[in-house]
This record gives structure tokens, sequence and C-alpha cells, in this order.
């Protein structure tokens, strides 16, 4: 599939001004990349712990959208950024016939907007991109990895990797481009503990299950069920069918599409009852609410796992477990991470 990409080189105060010009031509998407700080609000929104290093704001921004380039009818479909700070349902634009012709509608439409808002001319520059030969480009940075002495994650593509031996018992994954694919060091975290934990009763609840990596590990391990969760509804299908690669009996694994902070109670009548291990590779700032909720998924001698810590966070996550009264049988730390293996 071939698609035009545009980039509009103008600074910040101009980016809101040419954004609203490029909606009424039709762009359906585009996204705005520049160096101001980001409010605490912005951040709050952001799935991460790690500050935004944006760098110095220099006053310059681009905003890049697509269009359709020359297809055949089978290749032809709509396509927006997914990350674009404008994505909505306007009115489609009319078929332009080269790219050149859009640039001159929209430097035709950036003259008029100058006499009312004066800012400097954007240089606009557009190139030819193939998504055939970038869509799948990400599985390059994973790799089969070692997680434990006898256990090996390796991607669907590599189904036999070198560093396997005749003892390895190997996790086959399709992780997903936007699912977590266990080389973080908090998913290692999470597998070492998860481990020590288990024996053939042992059951499973994965709060946040992404691509069902840490549940398939236990089971794998040798964990009689495993109850997944997730708000993403892509996260669930794609934990099923990872389980299914792994030959994973439909009776052992179950995932659900929920969000145990704000539907507690409709998760815990799904659960058919208390699980021995509770794991969480989120955030801190999930966690922390977390651990005054979690206490009826746990059977009495359970064990909570969490991980997703920055050890700058540590604290704050330690202070939640024990004023929630849990006492901590482990804290681990890999890299500038942090996980706990608490008990209610």
């Amino acid at each position: 599939m071939k698609w035009i990409q545009y980039k509009v080189y103008t600074t910040t105060d101009a980016a809101e001004i040419i954004g609203e010009l490029l909606c009424e031509l039709g762009i359906q998407g585009f996204e705005i990349s520049d160096h101001v700080p980001l409010t605490p609000e912005e951040e709050k929104q952001m799935y991460t712990d790690i500050p935004a290093d944006l760098g110095p704001d220099d006053g310059k921004s681009v905003l890049t959208f697509y269009t359709e380039g020359e297809n055949k009818p089978q290749e032809r479909e709509f396509y927006s950024t997914g990350s674009s700070l404008r994505d909505a349902d306007f009115t489609p634009a009319p078929e332009v016939r080269s790219p050149e012709e859009l640039i001159q509608t929209l430097r035709q439409r950036i003259m008029e907007m100058q006499q009312f808002f004066p800012f400097a001319d954007p240089k606009i520059s557009y190139s030819v991109q193939d998504d055939s030969l970038w869509k799948d480009k990400w599985k390059d940075s994973f790799h089969p990895f070692r997680v434990s002495d006898d256990l090996i994650v390796t991607p669907v593509w590599e189904a036999h990797p070198d560093i396997a031996t005749a003892k390895d018992t190997l996790l086959l994954i399709e992780p997903g481009s936007a699912f977590g694919t266990g080389t973080h060091e908090t998913t290692r975290l999470c597998m070492t503990s998860l481990k020590k934990y288990i024996s053939p009763e042992t059951t499973i609840l994965d709060a946040g299950c992404g691509s069902g990596i840490l549940a398939i590990a236990a089971l794998l391990y040798g964990a009689k069920s495993a109850f997944c969760l997730d708000i993403d509804p892509s996260a669930v299908t794609g934990t099923l069918e990872n389980a299914e690669r792994n030959h994973i009996a439909g009776d052992r694994i179950r995932a659900i599409h929920g969000n145990i902070l704000e539907d507690s109670a409709s998760i815990k009548a799904a659960c058919p009852e208390p699980f021995d291990v509770v794991v969480a590779n989120i955030l801190a700032d999930v966690i922390i609410p977390l651990a005054g909720m979690i206490r009826p998924f746990l059977k009495p001698d359970g064990v909570f796992i969490s991980s997703g810590i920055l050890t700058s966070r540590g604290d704050d996550v330690r202070k939640a477990l024990t004023d929630n009264h849990f006492t901590i049988i482990e804290e681990n730390t890999l890299g500038e991470w942090i996980s706990f293996v608490a008990k209610p």
C-alpha cells in the first residue's frame, strides 16, 4: 500500500491554524510534533511513569499527514495517523490529482489566513511511503530471550531459536505492536517471581494482561489456571490467540475486557474464587490504588506481585502496600525498575 507523506514545517504559534486549514481540506488525521512542555494534565494522561523529555522549546513545529498514493483497487482503504490531534468525521476531500495540487491549494488557504493572522510561510514537502516496507519493522527489535534456565520467550516468526536446548520450554508469542513483548525488565521481574510461587494447584489473576505473556508463562510453569483482564479488548483477543499458540487448553485460561479500578465488583463476580497469585505489571499510578482493592481477589495465603514501577516510585508503592496491610516479602530490582511480592 502506497501513501503520500506530507510535512509542514512551521512555528508552534501557527501549527494550530494550519491544522484547522488541513481539516477544511478534508485531511482527517494529522500529527503535530514540537517541543512545547506538557501540562500537568497531559502528563497524567500518558501511560508511563517516565517523564517526557521533549528538549528545549525552540518554537518550531512539524505537521505530518498522509494521503493515499496510486494503489490497486483492492488496496484502497481509509488511513488515519492514529496519533493525530485531529481525528473526526470531516467531509472527505475532493479527489486530488497530485501532491503538487494539494500543496498549492494548502498554500492558497495559508495566504488567505495570513491576512488575518500573520505568520511566516511554512516549508512543505512530500514523499512516497510504501507501508509494506515498514509496517512490520518493529519486529526487528523482538528476538528470542531466556527468562529462566528452562524457559525461552520467542516470537512466532522465530519458532526454533538457536539459543534453545532440548530441556527448554518455548513460549511462542505474537506480541503485536501495541503489547508488551516480555523483553522489558518489568516483565522479566514478574516472570522471575512467578516461578517461585507456582504449583500444579496455583490459580493466577493477571490484571492488565497485554499479550498474555505472564499468564501463559505461569501456565507453562505448571499453574492450574489463569484469569486475565485488560482495558484493551484487543489484548483479550491477543491473549487467547497466544494461549492457543502455546497449546494451552481452553479450560485453563480465560480473558475478559474490563477495568478493575472502575468496575471491581463485576470483575469479582466473574471470578470463580479468590486466586493464589495476582500479578500486575502496569504502572505505579495504577498499582497504588489497586493495592487498596485487590485483597478480595486473593486467598488469605496468596501473593500479590506488582511491577512496572520505576525505582523512583518505589517508596510510593511500598507505602500503598503497607498502608493496606500487605506484608512485603520480596523486593527485586532490575535496571531502573523495581517489583514487589506481598502477602495480605
